[in-house]
């Protein structure tokens, strides 16, 4: 990683924010003393304010640290009123990597967290400030360490976060002596299920998230829709492609930032909505608002903006000028209109301002944890933060949540294509004498065993894939207690079943409509769009290692498959 130093030596290959690195450079150097101050300060006064009682079983573990996530949110809301939202947002990305923890998934929810924290702020920006051509808010010793104090705090505030998931996998906590956190009572089963859980999600990723199918892909065909341009954070800061100007006509540089643009398709979308419209309009009326302004930033970014990619790239936003914004907007809602009627029955969706409006009120809570706003108003600008419209986006199209109504069966059949189109695109490709997705085996003598929702294979292996469209909601991740467990439930039944299918159709591989001979082992794998938790058992087992040392698992996440399908072959 290079440092602040080495980057001043490299100041004529780099294209440099002097603001940021005079920011960057003065809280890294504040913030050891800052951080074990403000730590022991936040933990001392909380307890003070909730004193923990002697006993903390599960739920009552989880009714406490409730009640200090209450607490300490009322605090951190009375910090982030010292400053209007958008100043917040303009001195925290610009913040060097403070965040640590033993997952690498730890800094971006802490970083999540902070910045939804500081948006609480009620107070206006009136005008950006600029400076030679640049936004440059005030950086002096005051603002530094307040924006430390936020951060250590919310650090805190995210420790207790994790407490409460860990609440509702199962684990009771006993108070500490002194200004210490309760800490987990050692439970061997649990502590490994949990162990094991997190390094899934740190080595593949959190998979699908949202919606419980694939929403957004990278693989744009000639008759999608317009494109929109994403941005994926990076756990640190790195020196990364960018340009000055537009692709079409700027100049390549590379600037140190910690945002990877990309460019997305909708086309994924657009087959979901076609699908479901006919059923129930389920989406709510900012998800057409947030395409709509995703394509309008597209056609900026993309064909006329001077400073957008550098923003964009360091930051995870872009600043333009409200008319200038609006403008796009009124030149891209006609384009777009035969889509958002097919799409969108009844959007209503025709005014610039009415865009803009919908966004401003997009539903933002602190726990579960929502991405922050989209929009940040200024005065006459405003500042466009791609990276929560990505996850807003996300957010927005999760349907049927509750798994009620016929929109269940649609997302779960798109997520079985999902699933099939992974593996079709894999050395798993399934040949034509394999049996089809969708058959319904029927073993000599017995009734019809299930479908079969996704098939792949390789050589004398046959893969089945049991596939189950569950969303990741804002109560899973919260780790409530009954969500945890009847998801761990529910997936357990799943594996149990699919494991009787496979073993039925190993000792039956030929029936009444099916010939399955030709094949030497059945691997039957449980599905689903994120990396599942449950307890060890049956789920976790391992029932393929590939020889690069790929495992595949008889439940997984939809990253977890495709790593395994895609893994190096013997040589």
């Amino acid at each position: 990683m290079i440092t602040p130093d080495q980057l001043r030596k490299h100041s004529k290959k780099l294209v440099l924010d002097p603001t940021a690195t005079q920011f960057l450079t003065q809280a890294e150097h504040e913030w050891p003393a800052a951080s074990a101050r403000w730590a022991a300060h936040t933990v001392e006064k909380l307890l003070a304010a909730c004193p923990p009682p002697t006993t903390l079983e599960p739920v009552e573990a989880g009714e406490y640290f409730t009640l200090l996530r209450q607490t300490l949110e009322q605090d951190l809301r009375a910090v982030a009123q010292s400053y209007p939202a958008v100043q917040w947002l303009w001195y925290l990305r610009r913040l060097p990597d403070l965040f640590e923890g033993e997952l690498p998934t730890t800094g971006p929810y802490d970083r999540g967290l902070m910045e939804l924290m500081a948006t609480t702020s009620t107070k206006p920006c009136s005008a950006l400030p600029h400076s030679g051509g640049q936004i440059a808010f005030p950086v002096t010793d005051g603002v530094v360490r307040r924006v430390l104090r936020l951060a250590m705090t919310t650090i805190v505030l995210s420790d207790i976060h994790s407490r409460l998931r860990r609440a509702g996998k199962g684990i009771a906590f006993q108070p500490q002596p002194g200004h210490h956190l309760p800490v987990n009572v050692p439970t061997a089963h649990l502590e490994e299920a949990i162990a094991l859980y997190d390094q899934r999600v740190a080595a593949f990723g959190a998979g699908l998230l949202g919606a419980g199918t694939q929403v957004l892909s990278e693989d744009h065909h000639e008759d999608d829709p317009l494109p929109i341009i994403a941005v994926a954070p990076l756990p640190t800061w790195q020196g990364l492609p960018s340009w000055q100007g537009t692709p079409d006509d700027g100049t390549p540089v590379v600037v140190w930032g910690r945002f990877a643009p990309r460019g997305l398709s909708l086309g994924q979308l657009r087959n979901l909505l076609t699908l479901s419209n006919p059923h129930a309009a389920w989406w709510q009326p900012q998800l057409p608002a947030l395409v709509a302004l995703l394509q309008a930033l597209s056609l900026y970014l993309l064909h006329h903006t001077r400073h957008g990619w550098l923003s964009l790239t360091r930051y995870g936003y872009v600043t333009l000028g409200r008319d200038l914004l609006t403008g796009y907007l009124a030149h891209v809602l006609p384009m777009l209109r035969s889509e958002l009627d097919t799409w969108f029955p009844d959007h209503h969706l025709t005014e610039p301002d009415t865009v803009l409006t919908l966004l401003d009120e997009l539903p933002m809570t602190t726990w579960p944890l929502t991405p922050p706003p989209v929009l940040h108003h200024a005065g006459p600008d405003i500042v466009v933060d791609l990276d929560a419209a990505t996850r807003h986006l996300l957010a927005l199209c999760t349907i049927a949540p509750e798994g009620q109504g016929p929109l269940v069966n649609i997302r779960a059949e798109h997520f079985e294509q999902t699933v099939q189109s992974l593996i079709d695109r894999s050395p798993w490709r399934p040949s034509p004498h394999a049996p089809r997705r969708g058959l319904q085996p029927r073993p000599h003598g017995q009734n019809v065993l299930t479908d079969f929702d996704a098939v792949g294979e390789d050589g004398d292996t046959l893969l089945l894939v049991s596939c189950k469209s569950r969303p990741y909601t804002g109560l899973y991740d919260a780790g409530d207690f009954r969500t945890v467990r009847n998801s761990a439930s529910l997936i357990e039944q799943s594996v149990a079943k699919w494991q009787q299918v496979t073993h039925t159709l190993t000792e039956q591989p030929q029936g009444t409509n099916y010939n399955l001979t030709r094949y030497q082992r059945i691997l039957g794998v449980v599905c689903l769009p994120h990396t599942p938790y449950t307890p060890l058992g049956d789920a976790t087992q391992i029932i393929d290692t590939r020889p690069g040392g790929q495992t595949l698992r008889r439940a997984c996440g939809y990253n977890e498959l495709a790593a395994w399908l895609n893994a190096p072959a013997a040589d």
